[in-house]
Formats: structure tokens, sequence, C-alpha cells
């Protein structure tokens, strides 16, 4: 039921974790070649979005039958996180808050799906 939501949330939240923690170890090399695309915050907000999005459907559904509010807790404390990365100063800041925000939301979708199996 919420699996295939839940994958797309997980999915989402570690594309977003992956481009933060890897962005500045690739990013000198890639720009030698052209390629910046990594670097748009456009690819950034989408990944946010998609994650948001996402995650609330397949949260909501799945709260509907479980009631375990800590998972929503998680998902919106894991995404407030993501979001407040984004205007923290300092390079360490920013990725802590992002990659801590990323575990939260994948923890809510594992547990998630977990609980919505049983």
């Amino acid at each position: 039921m919420n699996k295939g939501w839940d994958a797309i949330g997980i999915g989402a939240s570690l594309a977003c974790a992956v481009h933060c923690v890897l962005l500045p170890l690739v990013f000198t090399t890639l720009t030698l070649f052209g390629v910046e695309f990594i670097e748009n915050k456009y690819l950034e907000v989408l990944t946010i979005v998609v994650s948001m999005c996402a995650g609330s459907w397949a949260l909501i559904r799945g709260y509907r039958s479980h009631h375990r509010l800590s998972l929503v807790l998680y998902f919106v404390i894991g995404l407030g996180l993501m979001i407040a990365g984004n205007f923290m100063h300092g390079h360490y800041a920013e990725i802590l808050s992002k990659l801590a925000g990323a575990v939260l939301i994948i923890t809510a979708h594992v547990r998630n799906i977990s609980v919505c199996r049983h």
C-alpha cells in the first residue's frame, strides 16, 4: 500500500543527503568538465519537495492504519532539519543538519513500512 511512496521518500532523502555530502568532494572536479548541475539549488529544492510530497502521502496513509505519531514527528523534524540546513552558515553545520534530517526521514519511512506490514 504505502511501500512505493515510502521508497520514493527514502530515495529522495538519500539523494539529498548524497548531494550534500558529495558536492564538496566532486564539485571541483566536475566544474573542470563543465558539469555544474549538481550545484543547482533547483535540484536541491526538487529533492526536498519530492521527499516532502511522497513522505507526507506515505506517512499520512500509514498513520491512518497504525496511529504512530512518532513516525510523523520523525518525518516533520527531519524535513525541518533538511530545510533549515539551507539557511545555515558554515559548511559543516549545513551538512550535519541535512544528514540528520535525511536519517530521520529515512527512519520514519523504514519504520512506516515495517509497521504497515503488521
